[in-house]
C-alpha cells in the first residue's frame, strides 16, 4: 500500500510540474489544474512523508534549533477576491493588547484595489530595493481610548501569529521596526525524496492581516516549485525575502529575492537585469560582479539580523579589512579606504570587543552584533567592488582611473577661458574635483577632507571681503576722493566685488554643509556633472569667491593709485613710485611661479606611491 502511494505520489508531482511549466501560455486553466494537484500532493505528503518529517524534527532536535514545519502546498486566494483565509484566522500566542488599541496604524489592504482574479505579478529585487526607509509612515495622529485592568504585568507583542497556511514570528529590527521571518522545510528536487532544504521567509509586510498574509503564502509557495522545477535549491540553508507592493497602474507586485548565506550571493527564478547594482561602475566582468553581489548580501543582512551566526572565520576576515585600511591610510595620501583614521580606530576598537564575545561558546549572538558586523563588511565589499578588487587594471589610488579614457585640462576649453579671468583658480579646483570624484564615484574620507577644505576656504574669504568692503566704505569717506572721479568710480567697483565675494561665500559655506552625506555628495556630484561641462563649471563656481575678491583688491590698489599719481607734486611721485614698482614686483612674483605650477601636468599620487616605495 505505501509503495503504491508512492508511485501515485510521483504521478501527480508529475503532472503538477507539467502544469506549472504550461501555466506560462494558459495562465488560468493551467492555475485551476495545478491547485487541485498541490491540493492532492500536499495531502498525500502529509500522509506518506512521515518518516522524512521525523528525520527532519530529529536533526532539529540534535542542533537545539527552533522546531519547523513542512510547508504545504499553499491555496491561490485569488478566486474570491482575496478573501480571509478559512483556515482558522489569526491565532496570536501570548498576551495580546485589545483589537480596538492593538495597531495604531492606518490599515489599507493592498489588495483592494486588485480585481478579483488577478494574482500578483512575481518580479526580481534587490536587498537595496527594500522600501522600509523610503515608506510613508502609516501610524495616525489619534488619542487612544485605553483602559488598563487591574493588576495587568503584560505588555508584550505576540511572538508568533498562526495565519493558517505559514506560522510568522515577530521580529524587532535594532533600528526599531517591525518585520517578519517564517522558518519552512521543502525538498531539494520536485520528487520530494531526497535532501530537505530549510527555508527562511523573509517580509515587511503586515502580515497580521490575513489578506495580505494568503497572498504572501501563494508567492512563496509559487516560488519554492519554480526553484525545484529549475534546480536552485542546492544549499540546505536558503532564505526567501518577499515584499507586497502596487505598481502605477495599479497592479499588484509581489517583489522578492533568494539568499545562499553559505555563497554571500542573491538569486532569482526570472532573468534579472543587473544594471542598477553597478551604479556608474562601467566595466564589470562576470567575475567582478561577486562583490556587488555580496554587497547586495550584506545589506540583505543588514535588513534581516536575526538569523545569522557571526563565526570566528568571519571575525578574522572583518579584522583583517580594518586593520589594512587603517595602516594604508596612516602611511598613504591616497588610500582607497571608505573611511578615515579616526573612523577605522573606532571600528576596530567595536570588532576587537566583540571578538571576547565571538568567541565564547555559550554565547548567544544579539541582532545588534550582526547589524554592526553586516554594516561594515557592506561598506568595504562595496568600496571593493568600486576600485576593481582582484582585476588587472585594479584601481591603486583615489585619484587612479581604471578607464582608458584621458580627461586632462587641455580638453577642457571653458577652463582655460575662465582661469584666465579668474586668476587660475577654476585649474585649482578642477584637479582637486579629480581626485574626489574618480569614474563617477566618491571616496568618503577624502571628500570630507575636500569640503572641509572649501568651507575653510569660503570662510576666509568672507573676512577677506568684509575687511575690504570696510576699508573701502572709509577710503570713500576720505574728502579728496570727492576730487578723483576715476578713483571714486573705481572705489565703487571695489566695493561691488567685495559684496559679491560676501554673498557668494556665504551661499556656498551654507550649501556645502548639507553635502557631508557621502549619498547626498554622489547625487550632487552625478547631477552636475552630467550636465554640460559639469565640472567645469562647479570648480568656477568654486572659484568665485576668491576671484571676486582678488578683483575688490586690485580694484582697490588702482584706486589708490590714482590717487597717489594724479597728484601734480613731484615729490610724491618720486618718493612712492619706486615703492609702487617694489609692490608691483613682490605681486607678481609668486603670481608667475603659481602660473607655471598650474601649466606643469599635475603629479599623480600614484607616482609618488611608486617613488616612495608605499
Amino acid at each position: 500500500m505505501y509503495d503504491a502511494r508512492r508511485v501515485f505520489h510521483k504521478v501527480l508531482v508529475m503532472l503538477r510540474r507539467m502544469a506549472i511549466r504550461f501555466s506560462r501560455q494558459f495562465s488560468y486553466p493551467c492555475h485551476i489544474l495545478q491547485r487541485i494537484l498541490s491540493t492532492w500532493t500536499s495531502r498525500l505528503v502529509r500522509s506518506s512523508a512521515s518518516s522524512p518529517h521525523e528525520r527532519c524534527e530529529q536533526r532539529g532536535s540534535e542542533s537545539n534549533t527552533s522546531p519547523v514545519a513542512i510547508l504545504p502546498s499553499l491555496d491561490y486566494p485569488f478566486e474570491s477576491g482575496y478573501p480571509v483565509s478559512q483556515h482558522s484566522g489569526h491565532t496570536r500566542t501570548g498576551s495580546s493588547l485589545p483589537r480596538d488599541v492593538e495597531s495604531n496604524h492606518v490599515s489599507v489592504s493592498i489588495a483592494t484595489s486588485l480585481q478579483d482574479s488577478t494574482p500578483p505579478i512575481l518580479k526580481p529585487m534587490t536587498a537595496s530595493d527594500v522600501r522600509r526607509y523610503s515608506k510613508k509612515s502609516q501610524i495616525q495622529r489619534t488619542d487612544t481610548t485605553f483602559m488598563i485592568p487591574a493588576g495587568r504585568k503584560d505588555f508584550s507583542i505576540p511572538d508568533k501569529i498562526d495565519a493558517g497556511d505559514l506560522i510568522w514570528d515577530c521580529q524587532i529590527h535594532p533600528h526599531g521596526t517591525l518585520y517578519f521571518s517564517s522558518e519552512q522545510v521543502t525538498w531539494r528536487d520536485p520528487e520530494m525524496e531526497t535532501t530537505m532544504v530549510q527555508i527562511t521567509v523573509f517580509t515587511d509586510t503586515d502580515v497580521r492581516k490575513q489578506t495580505n498574509s494568503d497572498i504572501i503564502a501563494s508567492c512563496v509557495r509559487t516560488l519554492l516549485d519554480q526553484a525545484q522545477i529549475a534546480g536552485h535549491l542546492e544549499d540546505t540553508l536558503t532564505e526567501l525575502t518577499v515584499d507586497l507592493s502596487t505598481n502605477t497602474r495599479g497592479e499588484l507586485e509581489c517583489k522578492y529575492y533568494f539568499v545562499a548565506p553559505d555563497r554571500r550571493v542573491l538569486f532569482w527564478e526570472d532573468d534579472f537585469e543587473a544594471m542598477h547594482l553597478f551604479g556608474e561602475v562601467k566595466g564589470v566582468t562576470n567575475g567582478h560582479i561577486r562583490y556587488a553581489m555580496e554587497a547586495e548580501y550584506w545589506m540583505h543582512r543588514e535588513l534581516y539580523p536575526n538569523d545569522c551566526k557571526i563565526t570566528p572565520e568571519l571575525h578574522r576576515e572583518l579584522q583583517a579589512m580594518i586593520l589594512h585600511a587603517y595602516t594604508d591610510t596612516i602611511f598613504s595620501e591616497a588610500s582607497l579606504a571608505p573611511f578615515d583614521t579616526d573612523e577605522l580606530q573606532r571600528a576596530l576598537n567595536i570588532v576587537d570587543y566583540l571578538n571576547g564575545i565571538v568567541n565564547k561558546p555559550d554565547s548567544t549572538t544579539n541582532d545588534q552584533y550582526i547589524w554592526a558586523y553586516a554594516r561594515l563588511m557592506r561598506m568595504f565589499t562595496r568600496a571593493r567592488f568600486s576600485n576593481f578588487y582582484g582585476e588587472i587594471g585594479a584601481r591603486l589610488g583615489t585619484d587612479h582611473t581604471v578607464y582608458a579614457e584621458d580627461n586632462y585640462l587641455d580638453r577642457r576649453p571653458i577652463v582655460k577661458l575662465f582661469n584666465l579671468v579668474l586668476f587660475g583658480s577654476p585649474f585649482s579646483h578642477v584637479r582637486k574635483i579629480d581626485s574626489v570624484w574618480v569614474d563617477q564615484s566618491v571616496n568618503r574620507p577624502r571628500w570630507k577632507m575636500f569640503m572641509n577644505g572649501l568651507t575653510s576656504e569660503w570662510s576666509g574669504l568672507a573676512i577677506y571681503s568684509t575687511v575690504m568692503l570696510a576699508v573701502d566704505i572709509s577710503f570713500l569717506a576720505v574728502p579728496a576722493i570727492g576730487q578723483r572721479p576715476s578713483a571714486q568710480i573705481a572705489l565703487y567697483i571695489s566695493s561691488l566685488w567685495s559684496v559679491a565675494s560676501l554673498v557668494v561665500s556665504a551661499l556656498l559655506a551654507q550649501n556645502g554643509g548639507q553635502q557631508d552625506s557621502i549619498n547626498r555628495a554622489t547625487a550632487f556630484m552625478t547631477r552636475m556633472t552630467r550636465s554640460l561641462h559639469g565640472k567645469e563649471n562647479l570648480a568656477i563656481i568654486f572659484s568665485l569667491p576668491y576671484a571676486l575678491v582678488i578683483w575688490g583688491m586690485i580694484f582697490f590698489f588702482l584706486a589708490l593709485s590714482l590717487v597717489i599719481f594724479l597728484s601734480a607734486n613731484v615729490t610724491t611721485w618720486c618718493t612712492v613710485g619706486p615703492a609702487w614698482l617694489l609692490v608691483i614686483g613682490f605681486i607678481g612674483w609668486p603670481v608667475w611661479v603659481a602660473r607655471g605650477l598650474q601649466i606643469g601636468r599635475p603629479t599623480s599620487s600614484l607616482w609618488i606611491r611608486r617613488k616612495l616605495g608605499t
